[in-house]
């Protein structure tokens, strides 16, 4: 039986976490494949392109560009998740604003193993 691969949008402008999580991501028993955006600009040219199943988000960009970017992932066709990846504590107010339009939410420092392995799963199955 043929499976269904998933794509999955990484949005965040560190290449050497978008490197690591597309890595984790890729370990993942669904296939995947892994696209990479360093703005959301760029997020927004792929979404209006391409069906994407799962996007993780840094909002550690421009609040007002974070708020159009998922305006834009409401706005797609199909069931796309979010998951809202915020950077440190200070990200903690703007998180709190968003984690009511996200399917999940993650602090950066746990972006990593068992924890982020979990979300994956959650959101690929539920895509």
């Amino acid at each position: 039986m043929l499976l269904n691969r998933k794509t999955v949008l990484i949005v965040d402008p560190s290449p050497i976490f978008r490197r690591k999580l597309k890595v984790t991501i890729q370990t993942n028993e669904t296939p995947v494949d892994v696209i990479e955006a360093d703005n959301t600009g760029q997020a927004e040219v792929i979404l209006s392109n391409q069906q994407i199943d799962v996007v993780f988000l840094d909002i550690g960009f421009p609040q007002e560009q974070v708020v159009q970017l998922i305006d834009a992932i409401d706005g797609a066709a199909g069931d796309m998740r979010l998951v809202v990846l915020a950077g440190h504590d200070a990200m903690a107010a703007q998180a709190a604003g968003l984690r009511d339009r996200a399917d999940a939410f993650l602090p950066k420092e746990q972006a990593v193993g068992l924890r982020l392995a979990d979300v994956i799963r959650e959101m690929i199955r539920r895509s």
